[in-house]
């Protein structure tokens, strides 16, 4: 089985990918478009030049996954459209037998890949815990497993902010 990093617009704007000389990379359109500095653009058509990066869509049932996966772990309200497509696009990956490691800079695309146990890189370093995200009242302490965003608080009518409800160290 050959080995792919799927790789967000972070990793492209850092110089991550000329470490792995010998990697080949996939992402999709939508991370593609996010990539806008002069350097990194010119970084990304390279790799599709040396035919060392391709761009795929994730199929509308591995999306649809990764949003319930999302919604269970807290991290729907902070996932963008391009984020979820690309932890969808690393699941299909997977499951057409592919050996795919997903590689951000993005908390919350790491987390709910962890939570999936997709292989995950994070190039700062800085990822160490899963977390599953909850709701909590910052005036009276009130705290729900609810993962809606923007919930008014039952006891005091507060708007209640999302909190790490349990972590666990990633595997």
């Amino acid at each position: 089985m050959t080995r792919i990093y799927v790789i967000d617009a972070g990793v492209l704007i850092s110089t991550w990918t000329d470490k792995k000389k010998d990697a080949s990379f996939i992402t999709t359109p939508g991370i593609i478009q996010e990539v806008r500095n002069r350097l990194s653009k010119f970084r990304a058509e390279t790799l599709f030049l040396l035919e060392k990066m391709q761009q795929r869509e994730p199929s509308h049932d591995a999306i649809a996954y990764i949003e319930s996966t999302a919604t269970q772990t807290g991290d729907s309200s902070v996932l963008s459209k391009n984020d979820i497509d690309l932890i969808a696009l690393a699941y299909m990956l997977k499951n057409e037998g592919f050996e795919p490691t997903l590689v951000s800079t993005d908390f919350a695309v790491l987390n709910t890949a962890s939570q999936l146990n997709l292989p995950i890189i994070d190039p700062n370093d800085k990822f160490s815990q899963r977390i599953t995200w909850g709701l909590k009242c910052p005036a009276c302490n009130y705290k729900t497993k609810s993962r809606a965003s923007s919930v008014e608080c039952p006891v005091c009518g507060t708007t209640m902010r999302r909190t790490p409800l349990k972590k666990n160290k990633k595997s």
